[in-house]
């Protein structure tokens, strides 16, 4: 899986941020209460829903946006030589494939089943697999070279 963009709209601490992400490695770097974190949890939410969220729905809410404000995330990724784009709300998510105008999967429960076939690994494992915490990488820091 190689992530391509990411937009967050009223998610948080995030009102309306942007990000690109180049081939490599991807560092996060910011201090305390940034929304370093709320970053991957974003990520985790566009693919799993609200299982990889952290406390209530009405929680991820950008506290300063109104409670009319539109939710989303949109999520842009390559797997297995396709390109997908994932955008998830409060109420609803749609997954679109290859650049078309139909999404393949329109519902809650639709694009989070088709996401996890196709990533091939459950809400845990993904976490586990892609996401490495500063407690982690100062263990691996600290074991030195092989």
């Amino acid at each position: 899986m190689r992530l391509h963009s990411l937009r967050l709209q009223n998610f948080r601490q995030h009102a309306d941020t942007r990000l690109a992400f180049d081939k490599g490695l991807t560092g996060i770097i910011g201090p305390n209460g940034s929304g370093k974190s709320t970053i991957l949890e974003a990520i985790a939410w566009a693919l799993y829903g609200n299982a990889a969220a952290r406390g209530t729905r009405d929680g991820i809410r950008f506290s300063r946006a109104t409670s009319r404000a539109t939710v989303k995330v949109e999520l842009d990724f390559e797997l297995a030589g396709h390109r997908y784009r994932v955008i998830r709300g409060l109420t609803n998510a749609e997954v679109y494939l290859d650049g078309g105008e139909t999404p393949i999967a329109s519902t809650i429960t639709g694009a989070t089943e088709l996401l996890q076939r196709r990533l091939g690994m459950t809400r845990s494992e993904f976490f586990h697999t892609y996401f490495t915490g500063q407690k982690e990488l100062d263990v691996m820091a600290a074991l030195g070279a092989a």
